[in-house]
């Protein structure tokens, strides 16, 4: 049977790796992926129609995929939709998240090693592998935790998830909160203070909201934090 799921299996990556390759070099070919803001804005020429939100949507979660920052592409939907560019970010980084989850299940070992060197290149306080295993003992809480975390790249986290132990349930709700709320804020902002003159307000209300995410993160992570020293105290 193992024989038998092995060629089929091997089939599959191929299959998934020349797909990407296809896409990354007509995309690297035809537009500058590297400039995400100029090629976004590209399509603004094309008018405000459902059509273009579509392609939007569909240009945002190719580039998520290939590492373009997502405040990058949540700044972008702000200055072209203003507020209808919550949406717009929220659909793109759900359908990224979904498909980055897939390819790291699918590629499990290639991606853990990969998700290893970039985790290992600064000193951090916390261990990977205690890192998988907090996401695996707290579930949900954590993942929200880390998913929120400033300095954790949208795409790492994704792939680092994928390998993880984090049922495909609490992943993407994470996902949906923190995009929802954190990119959205970010849309928000952007959206009026492209017309700071005539929002001065809103634009005070995206900075307050701003920093009241960070603070809840902050929050979280210390509560977290005293959670965990308090359950280590010896009785």
């Amino acid at each position: 049977m193992n024989m038998q799921e092995k060629p089929h299996g091997r089939f599959l990556k191929t299959a998934v790796l020349v797909t990407f390759f296809v896409l990354f070099v007509y995309l690297l070919k035809n537009f500058n992926i590297f400039d995400a803001e100029g090629l976004l804005t590209d399509l603004h020429v094309m008018g405000d129609t459902r059509l273009v939100k579509l392609l939007f949507v569909g240009i945002a979660t190719v580039l998520l995929i290939f590492f373009v920052p997502v405040s990058t592409v949540a700044a972008t939907a702000g200055l072209l939709f203003e507020l209808d560019g919550i949406l717009l970010i929220t659909v793109s980084g759900l359908l990224s998240a979904l498909l980055s989850y897939g390819l790291a299940k699918i590629f499990k070992s290639d991606a853990s090693r990969w998700v290893e060197k970039i985790y290992r290149r600064k000193e951090r306080e916390i261990p990977l592998e205690e890192l998988y295993e907090k996401i695996k003992e707290h579930g949900f809480s954590y993942a929200l935790f880390v998913r929120a975390l400033p300095f954790m790249p949208f795409q790492v986290g994704n792939l680092l998830f994928g390998v993880s132990r984090v049922t495909l349930w609490d992943y993407m709700t994470t996902t949906f909160i923190t995009v929802t709320i954190g990119q959205g804020i970010t849309v928000f902002l952007v959206s009026m203070a492209a017309d700071f003159m005539a929002q001065k307000t809103g634009t005070v209300i995206g900075l307050l909201l701003k920093g009241f995410y960070y603070f809840g993160i902050y929050y979280i992570m210390r509560k977290n934090t005293r959670t965990e020293e308090k359950e280590e105290l010896p009785l």
